[in-house]
């Protein structure tokens, strides 16, 4: 079904003026989340090591640590937006304020 057919879809409607930069936005937010998953899971195997007594290498351990940086900023993003009504709306305000103040509340891999 094309909901493009329709009448009220027209050539000035905004999904016309608009959808392709929502379905760019929504595939670039998706390329992200996969790439800070592949990190995580980097992470997790370097945590698999050392609870395991294998020698984790300073380079490792600083992958470690900046990968659990991005996870706490992804959870400290992630909770109030699905837990409070109309925070979602909010998160873009938060976003240009904090960079305004050169406050980094993104992950790594949404800033590249």
């Amino acid at each position: 079904m094309n909901i493009l057919k329709y009448k009220r879809f027209n050539e000035n409607s905004h999904i016309r003026k608009y959808g392709s930069k929502i379905n760019f936005a929504i595939i670039d937010f998706l390329k992200k989340l996969k790439n800070e998953g592949k990190e995580t899971s980097k992470a997790a195997y370097i945590l698999k090591r050392y609870a395991s007594g294998e020698k984790v290498s300073k380079q490792d351990m600083d992958i470690f640590r900046s990968q659990m940086i991005s996870c706490i900023k992804l959870v400290g993003i992630g909770i109030p937006v699905a837990l409070i009504p109309g925070s979602s709306l909010l998160l873009p305000l938060v976003l240009t304020i904090a960079k305004k103040y050169n406050v980094d509340i993104l992950p790594k891999s949404f800033t590249k």
